[in-house]
């Protein structure tokens, strides 16, 4: 049976550049792991993930750990077709990652679709434990 290729979004909030930050490599990752990947700044309007194999969703987290951002929980609630869907979330951080993984995880799990990863980066050291979110990915979204 010939490999046939899974596609993965990558949807972020891109406020101050945080997600931004750790989104190429991210990407990359995903593709050296036999993905096809589409990565996209969270917008406006109708969101339809029916395309995709799985998600991935981030959100930039506040200088104090707050988070997710409200563009972040909104494009959750938006999104149809996530409740079938595999999804990893991850949050970017500057200063504490403080729940905001935790908590976009929860609120995509009331959506009905499966976390299979939350993971965050800090933006002083985002190279460190980068492997998590795709090599997790690879594992459980295939």
């Amino acid at each position: 049976m010939p490999f046939k290729p899974k596609s993965l979004l990558i949807a972020y909030d891109d406020a101050r550049g945080a997600c931004a930050r750790v989104v190429p490599r991210m990407k990359q990752m995903l593709e050296d792991r036999g993905f096809v990947v589409t990565a996209e700044a969270m917008g406006e309007g109708e969101v339809s993930v029916e395309d995709y194999h799985g998600v991935v969703i981030g959100t930039p987290v506040g200088l104090r750990g707050s988070g997710p951002s409200e563009k972040a929980l909104d494009w959750v609630g938006r999104a149809q077709g996530l409740d079938e869907k595999r999804v990893a979330v991850f949050a970017a951080y500057w200063t504490v990652p403080g729940r905001a993984a935790e908590a976009l995880k929860n609120r995509v799990m009331e959506t009905g679709a499966e976390v299979v990863v939350d993971y965050s980066y800090w933006l002083l050291r985002p190279a460190d434990g980068e492997q998590v979110l795709p090599s997790e990915c690879m594992v459980r979204i295939r």
